[in-house]
């Protein structure tokens, strides 16, 4: 079964014939996947067996999977609102509750087995894996990149100019306006600093939101979520605004979007390495930013006013 690479048609009213995403076959594969593992997995995890951290592992591989899989191929009214990532996330959730009341334990428990911080076979879960998977995925972008390279080359002072629009003003402007709404309150400053790598890739996002003393898990957060407001919503913004130059196009959603929105431009295949560049300049032009001590400083004094 070749489901990953295969789309199947289905009739559409108005339209004759609509291609969608993925293959019907794969959806079934998973949802037979996701069936298996899940049994096995409670029953492994009931009986305290030694393998049930990696069999929950397979059976949440399995769901967040089917969940993308499944999202993706609902009509497009509802996925050019809802990205796939979200429905995904909703799966998973929603089978870590099952699987808490299965096994008679709670969300947060099996919840922490997803990401257990460690890729030894037997603790490793599906989130650590997928993390693992992130920088290869990312390094890939350089092969487009490369083909395109005398395309970059010519418009390099462009490219340089919205590597520090987009790595100084997504940390100063983000700053202003957490500080502007008062996010978190009184008490906030520690969501807030966690906010202001918003724009930049999950790997080295979390490089500076350690740096500046964030909270890890509420700067993936966010980052995840303005990563799938930018792949959902960036390119037909741009399109609305009259926006149609592909280096513009690129450097905006890539700045803005992270992997999200640099996969979003794949369509795209003038915009697309620039939306890669963009991206990868950014996160390293405000990594660099937050490693000035003095710099960092300015940026948290204006996002907690102290």
């Amino acid at each position: 079964m070749d489901g990953s690479v295969t789309t199947s048609q289905v009739p559409q009213k108005g339209s004759g014939q609509a291609t969608l995403p993925f293959s019907a076959d794969l959806v079934d594969f998973l949802s037979k996947g996701l069936a298996t593992s899940g049994a096995i997995s409670i029953a492994a995890t009931r009986m305290n067996n030694e393998y049930a951290t990696l069999l929950r592992t397979i059976f949440m591989t399995f769901a967040t999977f089917f969940g993308y899989v499944w999202g993706a191929r609902l009509p497009s009214s509802f996925t050019k609102v809802v990205h796939p990532l979200v429905t995904s996330t909703a799966v998973t959730h929603l089978f870590t509750q099952l699987t808490a009341l299965a096994t008679s334990s709670t969300f947060n428990d099996v919840l922490a087995t997803y990401k257990s911080g460690t890729m030894k076979l037997l603790s490793t879960g599906c989130g650590d894996i997928l993390l693992y998977l992130l920088g290869p995925s990312v390094v890939s972008f350089a092969i487009s990149m490369y083909g395109r390279k005398k395309v970059i080359a010519d418009n390099l002072l462009i490219v340089g100019t919205a590597m520090i629009v987009a790595s100084a003003g997504g940390l100063f402007g983000t700053a202003l306006m957490v500080r502007l709404l008062q996010i978190g309150g009184k008490a906030g400053d520690v969501l807030r600093k966690s906010l202001l790598p918003r724009n930049v890739t999950t790997p080295l996002a979390i490089a500076i939101t350690n740096i500046i003393k964030g909270n890890v898990s509420q700067a993936a957060a966010v980052v995840v979520l303005t990563g799938i407001y930018g792949a959902t919503f960036g390119p037909s913004f741009l399109t609305s605004l009259g926006i149609t130059d592909p280096v513009a196009r690129g450097l905006g959603i890539g700045g803005s979007g992270q992997g999200m929105g640099v996969a979003s431009m794949m369509g795209e295949k003038d915009a697309f390495p620039f939306a890669a560049v963009s991206m990868v300049l950014t996160a390293i032009g405000a990594t660099v930013l937050v490693s000035i001590p003095s710099v960092a400083d300015a940026i948290i004094n204006l996002a907690t006013g102290k």
